[in-house]
């Protein structure tokens, strides 16, 4: 049973750090290619366009964002459970 812990915990850290890919992928993106802002006659009707070419634009959306904070997270919660566990069996 702890060899199926260990690799419980193995796949919560990567799942986290596939969380922590997409957030640097997410974040060269958007310092490589800056987002624009667009403005027709008032200051309250505009646009935020990213500079990116093709898929890369499709990145820079904030979903991309809630994509990343939840898998870090989900990994970080899987791995810290993960560990709770194993230390409570072992103590027993």
């Amino acid at each position: 049973m702890v060899i199926n812990i260990d690799k419980i915990i193995k796949f919560g850290a990567v799942v986290s750090i596939i969380g922590t890919v997409i957030m640097i992928i997410l974040v060269s993106v958007i310092l490589i290619f800056p987002v624009q802002k667009n403005c027709i006659d008032n200051k309250t009707d505009c646009q935020f366009i990213s500079t990116a070419p093709g898929i890369l634009s499709s990145i820079v959306n904030p979903l991309t964002l809630v994509t990343a904070l939840l898998t870090i997270s989900a990994g970080l919660l899987i791995f810290r459970f993960g560990t709770r566990y194993k230390l409570r069996k072992s103590h027993l």
